[in-house]
Order: C-alpha cells, then sequence, then structure tokens
C-alpha cells in the first residue's frame, strides 16, 4: 500500500502522472518523462522508489505486465469494463491526501465569501450548473454561467471578496482561460477543476484540483474524459462548507 503522506508535492504530481498515463511511461525514456510532466529525472527516481520499485526499468517493465493483464481480463469479459477500470483507478488513490493542502486553502477563503460563480463549457457547463447546485444546498449564494461572453450578475459584481470555480478538461479551452484572466483582473480567487495541474488554467489558478485520469477524445475533437471525478471533487467542495 502507497503511503502519499511520505511524498512531496512535486513526487505527488509525478505518481499521478505515472498511474494516469501509462502507455506514454512505458514508450519515454526517463528524461523524456521529466520533460513531459516538467520535473527532474531526479525527483521520478524518488517518487519510483518511495512506490516501492528500485530502478524506473523495473517500475516499467511491472507496469507492461499489469497492462497485459488488463488486456486479457478484458478480452475475456463480454462487456466493456473500461470506464469502471477508469473509476476504480481514481478512487483507490489516497485522496484526502493528495487533496489534503488544496481543501484547507479553500476553507480559508470560503469561509469569508458570500458569493461563488461557477464557469464552464459544454459537458464541463453541465458540471458547472451542478457545482452551483451543490453549494446552494449548503447554504452558499451561488451562480453559474456558459457564455463567456455573458455579463456577471450585479450581485458577484458588487461581492468584495469573490471566488470563481473554473471547470475544463484539458486546462487550454482559450474562452476558460481568457474568461480566468478576466475574472483575476476583477479580484476573483480563481479556482480550478482540471485534469492535470501543469495546463495554463491550473497555472493561473490560485488553487488548483487536478484528477489525473487518462484523457479521451474520439472523432478528432469531442472530449469524452471521464468527469466521475469533476463530481467527487464538486461534492467533496460542497460537503467541506459544512465544516467551515
Amino acid at each position: 500500500m502507497i503511503d502519499l503522506k511520505t511524498f512531496t508535492p512535486t513526487e505527488i504530481i509525478i505518481y499521478n502522472y505515472l498511474i494516469a498515463h501509462p502507455d506514454e511511461t512505458i514508450k519515454l525514456s526517463i528524461r523524456q518523462l521529466a520533460v513531459t510532466i516538467h520535473v527532474s529525472s531526479a525527483s521520478i527516481i524518488r517518487c519510483i522508489k518511495k512506490m516501492g520499485y528500485d530502478s524506473f526499468y523495473e517500475f516499467k517493465f511491472d507496469l507492461k505486465q499489469k497492462k497485459v493483464i488488463m488486456r486479457t481480463n478484458k478480452l475475456a469479459a463480454n462487456y466493456d469494463t473500461e470506464i469502471i477500470d477508469l473509476a476504480r483507478e481514481f478512487f483507490n488513490r489516497s485522496l484526502l491526501q493528495q487533496y489534503s493542502n488544496e481543501l484547507v486553502a479553500f476553507k480559508k477563503l470560503i469561509t469569508n465569501t458570500n458569493n461563488v460563480f461557477f464557469f464552464g463549457i459544454g459537458t464541463s457547463g453541465i458540471l458547472a450548473q451542478y457545482g452551483a447546485r451543490q453549494f446552494a444546498n449548503f447554504g452558499v449564494n451561488s451562480v453559474y454561467n456558459v457564455d463567456p461572453f455573458y455579463p456577471l450578475p450585479q450581485e458577484v459584481q458588487h461581492d468584495t471578496d469573490q471566488i470563481a470555480i473554473m471547470l475544463s478538461v484539458s486546462g487550454e479551452t482559450a474562452e476558460i482561460v481568457n474568461r480566468a484572466i478576466s475574472l483575476k483582473g476583477e479580484s476573483f480567487h480563481i479556482i480550478s477543476i482540471t485534469d492535470n495541474n501543469y495546463s495554463t488554467l491550473a497555472k493561473i489558478s490560485e488553487i488548483n484540483f487536478s484528477y489525473n485520469v487518462k484523457p479521451e477524445v474520439i472523432k478528432q475533437t469531442l472530449n469524452i474524459t471521464t468527469q466521475a471525478p469533476v463530481v467527487f471533487v464538486l461534492e467533496l467542495l460542497a460537503r467541506n462548507i459544512g465544516r467551515r
């Protein structure tokens, strides 16, 4: 059992990437992997040793073996278990440890905030609406928006300590990034929920919750990456409001 309490923030980033991107990890050298994750090769080695492996080679070999077993199990089944595997992989992590620092920072912000503004486009827009409803259930005045050009509600414009929760799988959607920059200029505290924490949106956010699951795109433009982790994060935040 891996104890994430012993991991540094950088090592948690590496760990999340390794388990969410097995195909890329197997193909890349340790130097290429370091460039991709934006960390040092030494940090990757330290992370892998904390995961119980003596070397990067041993970790990649074990990863290949696990992939063979997973493929064999899928071929033996009469139904597609991919979504179950994705959800299981996410929820098997020590999530409260992973998000511990972010939750502390979130609680500090939400304590002094009267209004929360949710924003997303497409599927993220639907989840923005869901997040606003969840926060409202716990007594926070919440609004949502799915139109990057729609003006802010008056009650949000005049709030003196504002929070904007921005949802984006890639964290690179231009309309969402630009809206985040604009809101930041209007004294909003930016909280983002993205698939990874090295995206543009994550970097400009005060707090970022990244879930690090395998990205999936079909027909070249349709992003079908599972959003089960986003629902979890939204409900986690909402329920922490009651523990202020």
